[in-house]
């Protein structure tokens, strides 16, 4: 049930909204940002490198959801757990809020950046609201794949594909030390290009795996997927990138917890770099102390977390 005072307090911060479509849009609308020259009249404030670099190693995301997007992850988590063809994120009575649809994106670019191996599934989906029939004041927001050629079914086999690569190459680098470990990931992606041709599937751990072609988060999920497998703590950042990949607007890219402190790596940017002529493969964004290296700040929408999911 909707409670009317949560319906009050949305009504009333219609600024806050239109502020969280602009940040919603990072997952689903990245194509329009990674790699793009144009860069937008207004963008989304940032964060500043000192907060993150503030934070301890007990973090991965901390982000500003309140209690429906909160209630939106874990019902987005627990949907995933069976995924089918109509995934349900949110469901309530009452008035039809479509602004809900903005909160429903946060909550999945959230749940995307802590599972990153679900990008398969997700980064091809449009996400709607359903009004439960002509009679029906029950509503229900779902993520629905885009045509039959994004359907789950394929998008699971994709998924059990990059599984499978995957484990395959963490147990074949277990015995190295950390630090050449997350050499041999960065190395594994950089063997990739950069798609300009950018389309959903471009923003999967698939395209940057596998087909070895994406763009920047695509890339950015890889790395934490694979960091993951290896047991080092990594997280995924969107923000703002405006001096290189001719000043993209927005971009993804990783910090990873190496020897007691947080250091940046952005695997697309190295791949940019060997396209355009560098040696390959390049390391100018491998293990950087400077966390705002070449302009790099998170959106406030999604700062570094501290907790690892919101299914409590």
């Amino acid at each position: 049930m909707f409670f009317t005072d949560t319906k009050t307090k949305y009504r009333r911060n219609a600024v806050l909204r239109r502020l969280s479509a602009v940040a919603c849009a990072v997952f689903f609308a990245l194509s329009a940002a990674c790699g793009e020259p144009e860069a937008p009249t207004e963008r989304e404030s940032a964060v500043s490198a000192v907060q993150i670099r503030n934070a301890g190693a007990e973090f991965t995301h901390e982000y500003p959801l309140d209690k429906v997007q909160k209630k939106m992850y874990a019902t987005l988590a627990e949907s995933m757990s069976s995924p089918s063809e109509e995934l349900l994120i949110y469901e309530y009575k009452g008035d039809h809020m479509d602004f809900l649809l903005n909160d429903a994106l946060i909550a999945v670019t959230c749940y995307t950046m802590d599972n990153p191996l679900d990008s398969q599934l997700l980064a091809n989906c449009d996400i709607r609201m359903d009004n439960g029939g002509k009679n029906s004041r029950k509503h229900r927001i779902c993520a629905y794949p885009r045509s039959s050629a994004d359907s789950i079914g394929i998008s699971l086999m994709k998924r059990s594909d990059v599984e499978t690569v995957s484990r395959n190459f963490v147990d074949s680098i277990a015995d190295l030390g950390e630090e050449e470990k997350l050499r041999a990931i960065h190395d594994r992606l950089c063997r990739g290009s950069y798609d300009n041709d950018i389309n959903a599937a471009s923003h999967t751990v698939y395209s940057a795996l596998i087909e070895k072609n994406a763009v920047c988060d695509g890339y950015a999920y890889a790395f934490k997927y694979l960091c993951d497998l290896a047991d080092i703590d990594c997280i995924v950042v969107i923000g703002t990138f405006d001096k290189a990949l001719d000043s993209a607007p927005g971009h993804a890219w990783n910090l990873v917890w190496f020897e007691g402190d947080w250091k940046l790596v952005d695997i697309s940017c190295d791949v940019y770099d060997i396209s355009v002529g560098y040696e390959t493969p390049s390391y100018r964004h491998f293990l950087i102390d400077d966390l705002s290296d070449f302009g790099r700040l998170p959106y406030k929408s999604y700062p570094v977390p501290r907790y690892r999911s919101y299914q409590e």
